[in-house]
């Protein structure tokens, strides 16, 4: 099969670039969208039909494909125009242009749509040319975008029913697509992909020297990570006594709001912000931290998390999205209310108060479960099995 893996950035997500490399395993894997950077695959069953960031070779690369499409197949470039023409400006026109003959001219078996917001625009792939289409479930673009867009809700409604198969990234994600059409036969539920080399870095916990307690969260800026209840809860800490270091790691700059509640809580000495890292360094400066903290809102489940039970880190989580299928109270981590910065630092305080064996024992079971449950190789074992099933 040729199977279209579509983000619309090139290179993705790390968990989309893991499922681009498993599939190609067996099957040819199509990259269309935009190349934000240059990115070689070692594989020849990965074939990258992006388009360029800059302007000059974007249009010399349209051109030519335009010119390919017509002398090939003219049917699909009036098609190309029919779609380009519903929209309403010349830019959006251009740019939808520019990602949608590619598709045309190399047409896949399976079009996988890895954001639900994008299904909209890439419907016509099924009515007009059988194209399969899936379309991933995750967190943000189900948890709470229909409902900040009324006409997103509305668009889901109207086209998840047309869709062949549904990846959700967790039951609870499934459960909340099927409020806006998604059948439940055609869901099927894939968690995030942990690859192997992650679990080889394994450590058996080992609690630290000194009375300072060293929390760590990892993502970027945004009011659904809900740093300001972590912060919150570092204040109480603070206040009664216990010396708290809290780092952020985050790949974008630190918020305006998040900056001035340290400032007001005082928390400038106990609070560090870093830059995003590359994987590696990420993994092995997660590992020099006590615990790891999601204060999330609204997550499908935190990759981070899953890479901090897969290392040997123990882990408080708020209880959103699919979290709690992950994170089991006293089995493989704690696990506390949204928006409940209290119950974040009693069970912070728990953490530090628990005896070393029984740490080892929850980080080690969290492990285990992660190992089971998570690991790429069944992940992807699940997505050739989803693809094949369109054509039985």
């Amino acid at each position: 099969m040729k199977i279209a893996i579509y983000s619309g950035d090139i290179p993705s997500t790390t968990f989309i670039e893991h499922l681009i490399k498993g599939v190609a395993e067996t099957h040819d894997v199509l990259l269309f969208g935009t190349r934000k950077e240059a990115i070689f695959y070692d594989n020849r069953r990965i074939k990258v039909y992006g388009v360029s960031k800059h302007r000059i070779l974007r249009l010399i690369q349209v051109k030519w494909r335009v010119f390919l499409l017509l002398l090939r197949y003219p049917s699909r470039f009036k098609r190309a125009l029919k779609e380009v023409n519903k929209l309403d400006s010349y830019y959006n026109k251009y740019n939808a242009f520019c990602k949608v003959v590619p598709v045309l001219l190399y047409l896949p078996d399976v079009f996988h749509v890895q954001w639900a917001k994008d299904l909209e625009k890439w419907l016509f792939l099924k009515t007009a040319f059988g194209v399969k289409l899936i379309v991933s479930l995750r967190g943000a673009h189900i948890n709470y975008s229909p409902i900040a867009e009324p006409q997103l809700a509305d668009s889901y409604r109207n086209n998840f029913p047309e869709v062949d198969g549904f990846h959700a990234v967790s039951a609870a994600i499934a459960r909340e697509a099927q409020q806006y059409g998604a059948p439940k036969d055609s869901i099927e539920v894939i968690h995030s992909l942990v690859p192997k080399v992650t679990f080889e870095q394994f450590a058996t916990y080992k609690k630290r020297e000194g009375n300072v307690v060293r929390l760590v969260s990892v993502g970027r800026f945004h009011w659904k990570k809900g740093y300001r209840y972590a912060l919150d809860a570092v204040k109480m800490l603070k206040d009664k006594g216990l010396s708290v270091s809290y780092t952020i790691i985050s790949s974008n700059s630190i918020t305006e709001d998040i900056l001035f509640q340290m400032h007001q809580l005082d928390l400038k000495n106990e609070v560090t912000v870093l830059n995003g890292l590359p994987q590696q360094q990420l993994f092995e400066t997660m590992k020099t931290f006590d615990c790891l903290l999601l204060p999330s809102l609204e997550e499908g489940i935190a990759n981070v998390v899953l890479e901090a039970m897969a290392l040997g880190i123990p882990v408080v989580s708020t209880n959103c999205g699919g979290m709690a299928e992950v994170v089991v109270p006293n089995e493989t981590g704690w696990l506390v209310p949204v928006r409940d910065p209290e119950t974040l630092a009693e069970a912070i305080q728990t953490v530090c108060q628990t005896p070393e064996a029984d740490l080892q024992r929850i980080v080690l079971n969290a492990h285990g479960f992660v190992k089971t449950h998570f690991n790429a190789e069944a992940g992807i074992k699940q997505f050739l099995g989803l693809y094949e099933s369109l054509f039985e």
